[in-house]
């Protein structure tokens, strides 16, 4: 048997070496999976360091807030940190282009920054912290790996956008305190000197006894003349009626009467000026008696006053530009629309205003109830600024060195505290430099598969020679020329990736392990090919599908449905795949050489079984081909 065997080995290299075609035709068996594991290492290669190829909207609505008289715009300031920040191709654009574009393909997704972003992140310095929100909208359907790099981008951009709000709110709280520490030592001498005049207040509460007769006084005044101002309330409130009225002459008249508009517009400017005024005379009487009262409930009145007077004055104003407009010729109709809105507003403020009179009313009653109230409980008050000036003196001024103290703490320090309250310290036991070199075991050990198959399906199993070989000798005569291509294949295979300077902790090693894994692959296809021909084909071909999958190549195993899992350790790549991991990323020599130990079962077993069967089976196998053949379709 061995005698026949290399008596076809050598026949099938002459066939070779006598035929360029076939030579033609065997370079590109062996090359063709060469290029399928080259070519998908190399577009793998990095693929996350080109996401700034992927187009994403930033859409900035943010109209800014103010925070202790400073003005902040923090939708502008992330905007200024993404133009510094290349992971992405950020595209600046207004919020419609930015949905548009993402729901048309232009963009893989949208970031859009609501207009009232600063005012909720600020809202830490309100009595009702509101969570800021972002919109994030992207594409699934333009490309499935795209939204998960931009989604990981979002979740990165949301990390860093608290971690930039917490470091400032904490270093603002650690500031004012601060600040407090800095103040209390700048106003020492002034604390202990306040305490000397708090002591003279107490010695003093007569003149308080006075100042309360005159509030009682102003009180008697507001009872007897807020009638009258309050009568004026349905005469603005018919006035705003008046000027909403005119409206639609106005825009009338401007489309057909310029001379008319402008009469109407200046009627309708002498009638928000009287309401104006009796607004302010109004805002100037609450003001007066709060100032004298200190009640509260006049607050919310007083607001409703002069936001109905701003709202009247935005309405004059406007007004005064339509009037130069039309006296110049100009075209006003463009600021038609934000009139109608402004006399609108006024119109309900004032209405609101007017219904509320009772409320009014009822406030002032509140206020003069209050005021009789501070009459009767004045002699507890007195007795309660005694027991204030005694506290006060309690402070002494250990106390207010302890507070000084914190005038010296170090911002830099608590700011870069809270910025990384921990750090992770992250160690990598098997560094792997990029993609490609990581999915480099799972594309080579595929492509070697491939190219058994695509060697069993171009190649015959049969011999055509006048001499007679069983069947034994035929499959190991044969096998001779397929471990040739299996050799060559694997050499090229693994030269090239080694070119293509892919991560490996010992070239020769991984030559040797390359080459090993594809004679192992060949031998296993081709003894199914050889032994069930055509069957053998199929059956190869279904391992591969389930190899791409169970073999763990890309998704780890754990991840993958339970048929995947059961099958995982029954296929030969899975340890062709373990064994070149392990020479990539750094050898740990007892799975290597476990890996290396169990996918020499595969071929061992194979061998042995088609040695066992291969007469049995192969008059069946040709018999098979041969109808297939005499189909006319294979």
């Amino acid at each position: 048997m061995i005698k026949g065997a290399r008596e076809i080995f050598k026949s099938d290299l002459r066939a070779i070496k006598n035929n360029p075609v076939v030579l033609i035709v065997l370079a590109a068996i062996i090359i063709i999976p060469s290029m399928y594991a080259l070519l998908n290492i190399q577009a793998t290669w990095d693929p996350y360091a080109l996401t700034s190829n992927l187009k994403v909207a930033v859409a900035n609505e943010d109209t800014g807030s103010t925070l202790n008289g400073t003005q902040y715009n923090v939708g502008n300031m992330l905007v200024d940190e993404l133009k510094d920040n290349d992971k992405f191709n950020w595209q600046f654009v207004d919020e419609e282009t930015a949905r548009n574009g993402v729901k048309n393909g232009d963009y893989y997704a949208a970031l859009i920054i609501p207009g009232n972003f600063s005012q909720t992140v600020l809202s830490i310095d309100t009595t009702n912290p509101q969570q800021a929100n972002i919109e994030y909208v992207v594409n699934d359907k333009l490309n499935a790996i795209a939204p998960k790099m931009t989604n990981t981008g979002a979740d990165t951009l949301q990390t860093k956008i608290n971690d930039e709000i917490v470091e400032t709110v904490d270093g603002i709280i650690f500031g004012k305190l601060s600040d407090v520490g800095q103040l209390a030592k700048e106003n020492k001498a002034t604390f202990l000197k306040t305490k000397s005049m708090l002591n003279e207040l107490n010695g003093n509460l007569g003149n308080i006894d006075n100042d309360l007769l005159q509030a009682n006084s102003v009180m008697a005044t507001v009872n007897g003349i807020w009638p009258k101002f309050s009568a004026q309330l349905p005469v603005m409130k018919s006035e705003a009626d008046e000027v909403k009225s005119k409206y639609d002459t106005l825009y009338n008249y401007i489309q057909s009467d310029p001379a008319k508009a402008l009469s109407t517009v200046q009627d309708m400017e002498s009638v928000d000026t009287k309401i104006i005024t009796g607004l302010k005379y109004v805002d100037a009487f609450l003001v007066a008696l709060y100032n004298q009262t200190g009640d509260e409930n006049l607050k919310p009145i007083i607001a409703q006053v002069e936001d109905a007077t701003t709202k009247a004055t935005t309405v004059l104003t406007l007004l005064q530009e339509i009037e130069a407009d039309i006296a110049s010729s100009k075209d006003p109709s463009g600021k038609l629309n934000q009139l109608k809105t402004s006399i609108d507003q006024m119109d309900s403020a004032i209405n609101f205003l007017a219904n509320n009179k009772d409320n009014i009313d009822q406030a002032i009653n509140t206020a003069s109830a209050k005021l009789a109230m501070a009459n009767s409980q004045w002699p507890e008050v007195r007795s309660s600024i005694q027991t204030a000036t005694s506290k006060v003196n309690s402070v002494d001024e250990a106390d207010l060195d302890r507070l000084i103290a914190f005038a010296d703490t170090d911002q830099n320090g608590v700011k870069n505290y809270f910025e990384t309250p921990v750090k992770l310290d992250k160690t990598h036991i098997y560094p792997v430099d990029n993609y490609g070199s990581a999915l480099a075991p799972f594309y080579i050990a595929i492509s070697l598969w491939i190219g058994c198959i695509i060697a069993v399906a171009m190649i015959s199993m049969r011999v055509k020679s006048r001499k007679k070989y069983s069947a034994e000798t035929v499959y190991m005569g044969r096998m001779g020329l397929f471990l040739l291509i299996g050799l060559i294949q694997s050499f090229i295979v693994a030269v090239g990736a080694l070119l293509m300077h892919i991560q490996v902790s010992s070239q020769l090693l991984f030559l040797f392990t390359t080459i090993y894994i594809g004679l192992c692959g060949m031998v296993v296809v081709y003894s199914m090919t050889s032994a069930f021909g055509n069957a053998g084909k199929a059956l190869a071909i279904i391992i591969l599908v389930l190899q791409i999958t169970a073999t763990g190549g890309t998704f780890p195993v754990e991840l993958l449905p339970s048929f995947f899992q059961a099958i995982h350790p029954y296929l030969p790549l899975t340890y062709a795949i373990g064994a070149l991991r392990e020479v990539v990323a750094g050898v740990l020599w007892s799975n290597f050489l476990y890996c290396i130990g169990v996918l020499a079962i595969f071929p061992v077993v194979s061998f042995i079984l088609t040695l066992i069967i291969k007469e049995k089976v192969d008059k069946r196998a040709q018999w098979t081909e041969s109808k297939l053949k005499d189909s006319g379709l294979f």
